[in-house]
């Protein structure tokens, strides 16, 4: 009888795991930019066998900005290439992102936090976005789609990075995404 450890059994099934993962997968797994070698070569030696990722705000043909991977989703993420125009309350700011037709794409949507979140971090490669912190008639803050309870909802500043949930009926800044 042989007799395995825990840890070598553990890191076997791992290591059949991860085989698996590899060989299952195709053109529409979702693959992060870190996750693809910058010039993968398919079996047959062909180059790209993986379809890159646009850079972080590159635009678009469409005219939509390439924002990043979302979290929630784990796809592509896309923005506007500008704050919609104006300060919104946060149901206002809903409703300017589901009836916005932008780019032939009527999709559009507030973002989740997270979503909220990417933005902020490639802040400086989307561009367009206001870094000044509060302003006159407004929190200073982007919304995003998270409400929290019937009065507020979260939102970010974009010059510092930090979250707070304004009153909903506060006026601040909107960025649709899809």
């Amino acid at each position: 009888m042989i007799k395995v450890s825990v840890a070598t059994a553990g890191i076997t099934f791992a290591a059949i795991g991860f085989m698996s993962a590899c060989v299952s997968m195709t053109d529409d797994t979702t693959v992060h930019r870190d996750d693809k070698p910058a010039n993968a070569v398919d079996s047959a030696g062909t180059a790209n066998a993986f379809k890159s990722l646009p850079d972080i705000g590159t635009k678009m043909p469409d005219g939509t900005v390439y924002a990043g991977i979302s979290p929630d989703t784990d796809k592509r993420l896309y923005t506007t290439p500008e704050d919609a125009p104006g300060l919104y309350t946060w149901n206002k700011g809903v409703a300017y992102c589901e009836t916005l037709f932008l780019f032939g794409h009527h999709d559009w949507r507030m973002p989740s936090v997270g979503e909220l979140a990417v933005q902020f971090i490639n802040r400086a490669d989307i561009g367009g976005f206001n870094e000044t912190g509060r302003i006159k008639g407004g929190t200073g803050y982007y919304w995003s789609s998270l409400q929290v309870g019937d009065q507020a909802a979260w939102a970010q500043s974009f010059k510092d990075g930090f979250h707070e949930n304004p009153s909903t009926d506060s006026d601040s800044f909107v960025r649709c995404v899809r």
